[in-house]
């Protein structure tokens, strides 16, 4: 009997494992289980000045206000790029992402989502 009850306890154990990493897929079905599944991190259409200050300020807020976990694996880095650092376009776009990422890691750091 203890036999069929340890292998009962497994597929138990196992099948509880596979649910809860079926929590860490993306929206487009990637599995990567440092980042945020709720958060939608591809960056608005728009110029290519754009596109890339939003990446890079939403990485950046990430790295910055990003939990434990996060920053165990090194999920995101601070980005900026130097050659666009004095476009404006590129600057207001990464300001306005780093601060949209930043407020969002707080919410989840805090158990808000």
């Amino acid at each position: 009997m203890p036999c069929i009850t340890s292998w009962i306890n497994r597929i138990i154990i196992t099948g509880i494992a596979c649910l809860l990493l079926a929590g860490c897929t993306g929206r487009d079905g990637s599995f990567d289980a440092r980042k945020p599944y709720s958060l939608d991190l591809t960056p608005p259409d728009g110029p290519f000045e754009y596109e890339e200050g939003w990446s890079d300020g939403c990485e950046t807020g990430m790295a910055a206000y990003g939990n434990n976990f996060m920053k165990l694996f090194k999920a995101f880095e601070l980005k900026q790029n130097p050659k666009l650092r004095n476009n404006k376009m590129y600057y207001q776009a990464w300001k306005d992402a780093f601060l949209y990422c930043a407020l969002f890691m707080e919410r989840v750091n805090r158990g808000g989502i």
